[in-house]
């Protein structure tokens, strides 16, 4: 079973550089791959598991956690916005196409609450 690796290579001129080697048998085939792929020595190599296992659990443990919460939490806020713009698009556009409705129950309501008040002194 091929197992993963965490190679420390060694910069000329800065800060170290830590690679990750898949597929490898040992410790040792593990420094020669990142050693030959990089050109740099390597300084430590430390075993992080096998590779499949690896991959597997983190990735679908992970993966699910963060699409179940997120999707669901988002469909429905998305859901409830396209609903409210819908609500609020639709009253813009009665109130463009039928303004002068509105005018006329505006005047007639203003005129009915007036002649109201004229009648109550």
């Amino acid at each position: 079973m091929a197992s993963r690796y965490e190679v420390l290579l060694r910069r000329s001129g800065g800060i170290n550089k830590t690679v990750i080697i898949d597929d490898c048998m040992s410790e040792q085939e593990a420094r020669d791959t990142a050693e030959a792929m990089y050109g740099m020595e390597a300084l430590r190599v430390t075993w992080k598991g096998s590779s499949s296992s690896y991959t597997s659990s983190s990735t679908s443990s992970s993966g699910s956690n963060w699409s179940t919460s997120t999707d669901s939490d988002s469909s429905g806020a998305g859901i409830l916005g396209l609903l409210g713009l819908a609500v609020i698009g639709g009253f813009v556009m009665l109130v463009v196409q039928f303004w002068w409705v509105f005018l006329i129950i505006g005047v007639v309501l203003g005129g009915l609450i007036a002649l109201g008040w004229n009648d109550s002194e």
